[in-house]
């Protein structure tokens, strides 16, 4: 069980108050990246089955040519 206090901003020093800004902008960053991961993860694999997919058609060429 995790217990969450909530401050006021008027009860935080400038400084806390510039750490969380900046924990709040690298959150924002880490989600866009993550976002990104995921997106570059399903291009990786529409590749991958294209060459996959060109590969198993050559085979099948071959195969022809061979009968």
């Amino acid at each position: 069980f995790v217990s969450y206090i909530t401050y006021e901003e008027e009860d935080l020093t400038p400084e806390a108050i510039a750490n969380v800004a900046r924990v709040n902008e690298l959150r924002q960053e880490l989600n866009s990246h993550q976002m990104r991961v995921s997106e570059l993860n399903v291009l990786i694999s529409a590749y991958a089955n294209a060459i996959k997919a060109s590969v198993e058609v050559v085979e099948e060429g071959e195969e022809a040519k061979e009968a």
